[in-house]
């Protein structure tokens, strides 16, 4: 008898278990809207000529005849606050770009191993040159020339992007740019 109370305990726990982890929220099973164009469009690297402006050497060097030694330690800091919130900036527009390229891959039936690979290199090309302006710009060295290079290969990828979006067959309303 205590056997049969045990098995039934462990068939009602198992049932239990196996209807948790079939449950899965209404977003994940599928039927949750489409991602919205805006979700996708990078925004932070369109205003590179403005931070590049902003994190000039010239401004330095006229601060540093006309200010005090505090007040330029005060510039610098904030400076570098600068490069680093749009550095942060420049990451989320990537990995919305990113994202866009996986959904891309995901609905489009003519993306070949190639165009996966030069994904997973350009991501990794992205990886690095970011850890670079990090470490550059904690030391503060000068990094406007490596963000340009961050802000102009998210550029290229998105206009890459715009294009196999506009030349692949995707089902109709999948993505709209």
């Amino acid at each position: 008898m205590t056997h049969l109370i045990l098995n039934i305990v462990a068939g009602v726990l198992l049932f239990g278990a196996a209807a948790l982890l079939l449950w899965r929220p209404r977003a994940a099973r599928g039927h949750s809207r489409p991602p919205a164009p805006a979700e996708f469009f990078p925004v932070h690297c369109r205003y590179f000529p403005q931070v590049r402006q902003a994190l000039s050497s010239d401004d330095a060097i006229y601060l540093s005849g006309r200010a005090s030694a505090a007040v330029c330690r005060r510039w610098n800091k904030g400076r570098r606050r600068a490069g680093r919130l749009y550095l942060a900036g420049l990451r989320q527009d990537f990995a919305r770009l990113n994202r866009l390229a996986r959904l891309l891959a995901v609905l489009s039936p003519k993306v070949r191993a190639r165009q996966e690979g030069e994904l997973l290199l350009l991501n990794l090309r992205f990886q690095i040159l970011y850890e670079t302006v990090v470490f550059r710009i904690a030391l503060g060295q000068p990094a406007a020339e490596d963000l340009g290079r961050l802000a102009s290969l998210i550029g290229g990828l998105g206009s890459r992007l715009e294009q196999a979006a506009l030349t692949t067959d995707l089902p109709a309303g999948a993505i709209t740019l």
